[in-house]
């Protein structure tokens, strides 16, 4: 007899709405839930206990909770624009004013420089103010990712952050305003199981309800948690429960 016990928080997959779907296996799965809640109505005469009931509702909803970024899943969470790259930070990036007329810093990725993120003497740790133009002691200006620093700071080392951009491997999300009532889906499969057997769960259309995105905490990870309400698709349907025994 098959096994109808599931364990471990097994495998949940999701097929965007494009017009070519694609699937993606959601990272390194912590946890997952599909819930089904009745909303009924009694009926009440002059006794106490009700004389009939109905249903009125059924909603369906879940979530799952995740420790790898999928650029689609956020994507899909707002129905914004998403392009191949990334968005990266260099933290405390070395530099030194150099002895010379022009007393300026280029950064490492001063090409595809993005968000100044602030300098600090590397000595001291204290930070440099940022001005217009005409640094003096203690500040600094900077355009396209040329750092601009006082003659009084000639050979001093400093630490540089800042936002750069890559035209490597991952996924940057452009989030835009979007008229009220816009709601992208997905389709979503949850696959459980437990000593050889599976209890699999299909959902056709899944409307995005909220996205915790981002619990950063010392000595911890972040896992993102994704919360969605079901609906029936075109043709009527939920979706399909599959289970290994047979009533």
């Amino acid at each position: 007899m098959s096994s109808p016990f599931v364990f471990n928080s097994g495998a949940v997959y999701t097929i965007d709405g494009d017009a070519v779907p694609t699937p993606v296996q959601v990272g390194i799965l912590q946890s997952a839930s599909i819930k089904l809640k009745s909303t009924t109505k009694e009926l009440y005469g002059q006794q106490v206990l009700p004389v009939a009931s109905g249903r009125a509702q059924i909603k369906v909803s879940g979530d799952f909770e995740f420790a790898s970024y999928t650029g689609r899943l956020i994507r899909d969470f707002f129905g914004s624009s998403m392009t191949t790259g990334q968005i990266l930070v260099s933290q405390a990036e070395p530099g030194t004013v150099p002895a010379s007329s022009t007393y300026t810093v280029t950064v490492t990725h001063a090409a595809n420089f993005g968000i100044n993120l602030g300098v600090v003497y590397a000595a001291t740790g204290l930070p440099l103010t940022a001005v217009a133009s005409g640094p003096t002691i203690g500040q600094y200006s900077y355009a396209a990712g040329v750092y601009t620093f006082a003659a009084a700071d000639a050979s001093t080392a400093v630490l540089i952050d800042y936002t750069y951009s890559s035209t490597g491997a991952g996924d940057v999300i452009t989030v835009s305003n979007a008229s009220a009532g816009a709601a992208s889906s997905f389709k979503s499969v949850f696959s459980q199981g437990y000593g050889g057997s599976q209890v699999n769960f299909t959902l056709n259309a899944c409307i995005p309800d909220s996205l915790d995105l981002l619990g950063a905490k010392i000595g911890d990870f972040s896992k993102p948690k994704y919360s969605f309400n079901a609906i029936t698709d075109a043709s009527n349907t939920l979706g399909t429960i599959s289970v290994p025994l047979a009533s």
